[in-house]
């Protein structure tokens, strides 16, 4: 079997398709929007928690400004600095006076706040109200607090975006991971959609290469319609077998009736040979005897009578000579001569041969010889062959001739390689009636109307000797029989 030549995707790719691209486009759409809102996240949190370390610092360093302890200031921001994601952290007074500076191994002199995301609060005094309660908490925000410095918070952008590398790492590595099991999933749904899908076409290519068994149909896991399918191609499976069967033996009788026919057609080719030979010799031996007496002195009434038994005996024997040769084409052991001789006095002859026979019946013979004739045309055949084609066309055409005319046209052409063609055809003006007799007659001998034994003979003589014979007709007209032959010219025309 020739496989089908691809055009597009397979339907597993289709349908991997089907199931993965949705999924993978809600995997990117998903992973995207999650990750720029974590992102957003971090840079928001990193932001506030650095702010919030600022605020949380002011109020906690006021005394260590206050007082110029610095000592403690430093111990405080140490503590902060270790606790938090920022690299540096710097106190200064109202005159910008720096007070403190902590930071993770950095020169505060090569420090550029345009390389760091500074955070800055103020450290404010709140006042102190005599008249209340000293623990009451009377501290207060409001304008009568005075500023007494100010705490830096500094944080390296590298922070962020090692945060950002972290999480979009960890998006792609979850996202992979999800999609990978989500493909894998879909892959396996797909496989069990598309393995009945690919036992079907097995089957049909089996189907198709002659395997007619009928399969299980299996029912776990597979769909409705695939079952119905399953189920209708071992029904097909079923009844192609049956064929299959009744082929074989339809084959079977028919070889047997062949053989038969062969060994019948060979009896009776046999059978035919052998009889036609009995036969042959008693009625020479009568024509011999006819031909004796008309030696001798006969009345009138005698001599007619003779001359109707030989003719009649004459008959007989040609009637015998076509089955013997008929008989001889069918078993395969008939054989043409090829001699040299004078296509022209042979056509002459046999029409001049047959022009008396015409006149007898009331209807005349044309000879016309057309095309390349000359005085003499030597070829190489079976001379007595040929005229014997000749002599069964005209006797079978004045057979349905009572009256009107006969024409033989016998047109001659010359063909490269030394050889001619020559066609003939016989017309008569019988309105069709030698026509239907000829379409039966070239049917085959079991076809042949009585009488005309000599028409199957002559359309096998034309066919062993590589010509062809037709009949044509026109309703109501003339009736005509044509056949053609080639012949090879003689190397050394004889004068």
């Amino acid at each position: 079997m020739t496989p089908a030549k691809k055009t597009g995707l397979s339907l597993s790719s289709r349908l991997l398709l089907l199931g993965a691209l949705p999924a993978v486009v809600m995997f990117v759409v998903l992973m995207v929007f999650f990750t720029v809102a974590r992102l957003d996240d971090a840079r928001e949190n990193l932001e506030k928690n650095n702010q919030l370390l600022a605020d949380s610092l002011a109020p906690a360093l006021e005394y260590a400004v206050v007082s110029g302890n610095k000592r403690a200031l430093e111990q405080v921001l140490r503590q902060s600095l270790l606790r938090s994601e920022a690299n540096w952290i710097r106190v200064t007074d109202l005159t910008g006076t720096e007070l403190g500076f902590v930071s993770h191994g950095i020169d505060r002199r090569a420090i550029n706040e345009g390389d760091f995301r500074v955070h800055t609060a103020e450290i404010l005094q709140e006042p102190v109200e005599f008249g209340g309660d000293l623990f009451a908490g009377g501290w207060s925000g409001n304008a009568g607090a005075l500023r007494v410095g100010t705490v830096e918070v500094g944080v390296n952008p590298n922070v962020l975006e090692s945060r950002e590398q972290e999480i979009l790492w960890s998006s792609v590595i979850v996202g992979g991971v999800v999609l990978a099991f989500t493909l894998v999933i879909v892959n396996h749904f797909l496989r069990n959609i598309l393995s009945p899908v690919h036992s079907l076409a097995r089957r049909v290519a089996n189907i198709i290469e002659g395997d007619y068994q009928k399969h299980r149909v299996p029912v776990q896991g597979n769909a409705s319609e695939l079952l119905e399918i399953h189920q209708q191609l071992n029904d097909l499976a079923t009844h192609l077998r049956e064929l299959e069967t009744s082929r074989e033996e339809t084959l079977r009788i028919s070889e047997e009736a062949r053989s038969k026919a062969e060994h019948a057609s060979q009896a009776k080719s046999e059978f035919l040979t052998a009889m036609s030979n009995e036969l042959r010799t008693p009625l020479h031996g009568v024509l011999g005897t006819l031909n004796q007496m008309r030696d001798e002195p006969l009345s009138l009434q005698q001599s007619e009578s003779l001359a109707t038994v030989q003719r009649s005996t004459e008959d007989l024997l040609t009637v015998i000579s076509d089955v013997l040769d008929y008989a001889s084409m069918e078993n395969g052991s008939f054989a043409t001569d090829k001699q040299e001789f004078d296509l022209r006095p042979l056509v002459e002859n046999c029409a001049a041969s047959f022009q008396l026979a015409a006149e007898q019946q009331g209807a005349s013979l044309e000879l016309q010889l057309l095309g390349e004739w000359s005085d003499s045309v030597m070829v190489m055949g079976d001379a007595p062959r040929v005229r014997q084609i000749l002599a069964g066309l005209l006797e079978n055409t004045l057979m349905y001739s009572d009256s009107g005319f006969v024409s033989l046209r016998s047109h001659l052409l010359s063909l490269e390689d030394q050889r001619v063609t020559l066609n003939c055809t016989v017309t008569d003006s019988g309105g069709g009636a030698m026509a239907n007799q000829l379409n039966s007659a070239f049917g085959g001998i079991e076809q042949t109307p009585p009488g005309d034994m000599g028409l199957p003979v002559v359309q096998r003589l034309v066919e062993l000797m590589g010509g062809y014979i037709k009949v044509e007709h026109e309703a109501g007209h003339s009736s005509s029989i044509c056949f053609e032959l080639v012949f090879d010219l003689a190397t050394e025309p004889s004068g």
